[in-house]
């Protein structure tokens, strides 16, 4: 069944964050500072290999640059923080008229922010995506829930259950490329998935560096370079 890849991904973020949030409530925080080191590090290296794999660094440079400066314009990082903001708040208010203790975690909104963000960023979401609306199987999207499955407990232990609202912007995220599987197949070529899935990796880099506190990179507003990547191929590397 097409989409089943998207849905499964989206299971194992919620069923992720569920089990990161049980296992979180036996964590001391010396030991909750060493998995967000371990996390941030693995993150950093993963990013580093990634964007390492680009045959000319100045598609992923100039993509995150241009990108950073359309992404600025539309205030995209403020809007996902915003986003996150008004799901606290929803949450709260729940809670509140159920009679329950309406007390989220802390980082909510930066699990939520940083979660959507690696969730969606690199190739195995596009080409699983593609694969899967093609009908061609799901297995990329498959191996890809298991990872972010792993990864949303980890995150879950250490920022809370916010983590677990990425699966709808996943969701969405994975669904509409599922869905324009077609077009988007037609238009992009080997080339074109390599130096984008670079760029992601410049900006899982980032992602890194801001879950370990070393600099607060906006991450989001980044995010239009995914897409530029593969216009600049189409302009000069023919």
């Amino acid at each position: 069944m097409r989409g089943i890849g998207t849905i499964t991904n989206m299971l194992t973020i919620i069923g992720g964050t569920a089990m990161g949030l049980v296992v979180g409530k036996y964590i001391s925080d010396r030991m909750r500072l060493t998995i967000e080191q371990a996390v941030g590090m693995t993150t950093i290296i993963l990013g580093i290999s990634t964007a390492a794999q680009t045959d000319n660094i100045v598609f992923p440079l100039v993509s995150v640059v241009l990108g950073g400066i359309v992404g600025e314009l539309l205030r995209i990082e403020d809007r996902f923080e915003s986003l996150g903001l008004w799901a606290r708040h929803r949450v709260q208010s729940v809670m509140v008229k159920r009679s329950r203790v309406a007390e989220l975690h802390p980082r909510f909104v930066e699990g939520f922010v940083t979660a959507t963000l690696l969730f969606s960023i690199g190739p195995m979401s596009i080409l699983g995506s593609i694969d899967d609306g093609l009908g061609r199987g799901a297995q990329i999207l498959i191996i890809k829930s298991a990872l972010d499955g792993l990864v949303s407990i980890l995150f879950a232990a250490t920022m809370g259950w916010g983590v677990a609202l990425s699966a709808l912007v996943v969701g969405v995220y994975q669904a509409a490329m599922t869905l324009g599987a077609s077009g988007l197949d037609a238009i992009l070529d080997d080339r074109m998935v390599h130096e984008m899935s670079a760029t992601g990796g410049i900006m899982i880099l980032g992602i890194g560096l801001r879950f370990m506190d070393v600099k607060p990179i906006r991450v989001a507003s980044l995010l239009p370079g995914l897409a530029l990547a593969p216009i600049l191929v189409a302009i000069f590397a023919r």
